[in-house]
């Protein structure tokens, strides 16, 4: 190892704490905060919406991924085709989990990640 390589190393890491995963974690916040302000910039809007309708809709039922693109779609009419395009991309970045081809019938969630973006998403709607 370098010199260099662990200088950069050290700085992705907290010197206060052991546990740079723990809540409060100053580099972990810092990190999060730009990974949320980046997606706010670069998702598409029909992304973000399908994303925000999802975890109000989840948030109060339980439901098949195949349901949820219905309901989203009749809340923001949006095409169901499109839905299901948008759950299908958030899934795979890791921001919504549930069933597919292989593993039909499962509910669909939100992952920590997905519900943190979304909380993100809507706090930054009521600000200018």
């Amino acid at each position: 190892m370098t010199t260099k390589f662990s200088l950069e190393v050290s700085e992705f890491f907290c010197s206060e704490s052991k546990d740079c995963l723990s809540s409060g974690c100053p580099v972990v916040e810092s990190l999060a905060g730009s990974l949320f302000r980046m997606a706010r910039y670069r998702l598409s809007d029909r992304l973000k919406t399908v994303l925000l309708a999802a975890a109000e809709v989840l948030r109060f039922h339980e439901m098949t991924v195949t349901a949820l693109a219905d309901e989203v779609s009749r809340r923001t009419g949006i095409p169901y085709s499109t839905v299901k395009w948008n759950l299908r991309s958030l899934v795979q970045l890791g921001l919504v989990a549930g069933g597919d081809n292989s593993r039909r019938g499962l509910k669909a969630s939100l992952t920590a990640a997905g519900r943190m973006l979304a909380d993100y998403l809507l706090s930054q709607e009521s600000e200018p």
